[in-house]
């Protein structure tokens, strides 16, 4: 399949066998956008790869790209948070916000630890900080031991806080992240990990949020996979498909700048994508699927596709065309590609 992009978006096409006879195809484009006060600005010095392998950034491995349907909007923040004003202090609360359908909220704990008191074992006061990098090892996972064994939390290795006996919780961290809609109460509490940042390839938690249960007399099965198993943000930062912003929608993120928090409108970015397959002819969107906020960048990486099947047939001629703009009433004839039959073979 050749691919033209007729925009100046980063964008890619990419394919793979789906049946026996027939593929899926992809088109991404990845615009990323310029934080200037509450306004974005386009941008094309910061583009953000689109790539099938896996890709290392300063954020840690990224998920490669994959040409099949995702299960919601991927959110995602990098960067650090700080504290208001900058004056230490022992927490401090981040809430992400887009639209009137989502909200998270993150607690960030200065560091402390497991301590007994009147017998029972109670988190410390937290140490003041005035900055902390947002990161999956400040999240709840780690290893701990009991009776000479070594016990690692599978969703989250590199975290920390988790313990299975007093014994080894005592004197030991918790984590600087939690979720606050499910706090820490004790130490042989193992919530999920959470972060703003996106999930590692390895990540438990995405196959895990994509596995929808049944549960027949004999015992549970799964029923199905759904396309949440390719999302790359924790699951509690993906927009169900249903609740997608649209343009106009405002994103709030507090406490990730020494100046105060950000705050834009998503801007229109109107894409679709032509299909020609020998002399048929295919028009169709791409849907927003991804929202990356760079905070220390001042950067924005906004995520589009379209996935479509095709019959897989030898030696046929086929094209696919980026354009902007919304999908057009009629075929344009400029879209009409005319093969030359030795060199497009």
């Amino acid at each position: 399949m050749d691919f033209e992009n007729h925009t100046h978006h980063s964008a890619r096409f990419l394919n793979t066998g789906w049946t026996e006879h027939a593929l899926l195809g992809a088109v991404i484009a990845r615009p990323t956008v310029r934080i200037q006060g509450t306004k974005l600005v386009e941008t094309s010095d910061f583009p953000w790869p689109i790539e099938p392998a896996q890709v290392d950034t300063p954020a840690g491995p990224f998920a490669g790209d994959v040409p099949f349907l995702t299960g919601g909007v991927d959110v995602f923040v990098l960067g650090r948070v700080y504290q208001p004003g900058g004056t230490p202090a022992p927490d401090l609360q981040v809430e992400v916000r887009i639209g009137s359908h989502f909200r998270r909220l993150l607690d960030v704990f200065g560091d402390r630890v497991w301590e007994k008191r009147w017998g029972k074992l109670v988190p410390s006061d937290p140490e003041p900080f005035v900055s902390m990098q947002l990161s999956l090892e400040g999240a709840f996972g780690g290893t701990t031991g009991r009776e000479g064994q070594q016990y690692v939390w599978p969703l989250n290795q590199g975290g920390k806080g988790f313990y299975l006996t007093a014994e080894g919780a005592e004197g030991n961290p918790l984590p600087n992240f939690e979720d606050a809609e499910n706090p820490i109460a004790s130490f042989d509490d193992q919530p999920e990990p959470f972060c703003l940042v996106p999930l590692p390839p390895d990540n438990g938690l995405r196959a895990m949020s994509a596995v929808e249960l049944e549960s027949p007399p004999d015992g549970e099965r799964i029923r199905r996979i759904t396309p949440r198993l390719f999302n790359r943000a924790h699951p509690k930062m993906v927009i169900p498909p249903e609740h997608a912003p649209h343009a106009g929608d405002e994103v709030a993120v507090t406490c990730v700048r020494p100046g105060g928090d950000l705050r834009f409108s998503l801007p229109e970015h109107t894409l679709h994508a032509h299909v020609q397959l020998e002399d048929q002819h295919h028009l169709f969107p791409l849907h927003l699927d991804l929202i990356g906020i760079l905070a220390e960048e001042q950067r924005v990486v906004l995520g589009y596709r379209v996935v479509f099947e095709y019959a897989y047939r030898r030696m046929e001629r086929r094209a696919t065309t980026l354009h902007r703009g919304p999908v057009p009433a009629a075929m344009p004839a400029s879209y009409m590609r005319v093969w030359e039959d030795d060199k497009d073979r």
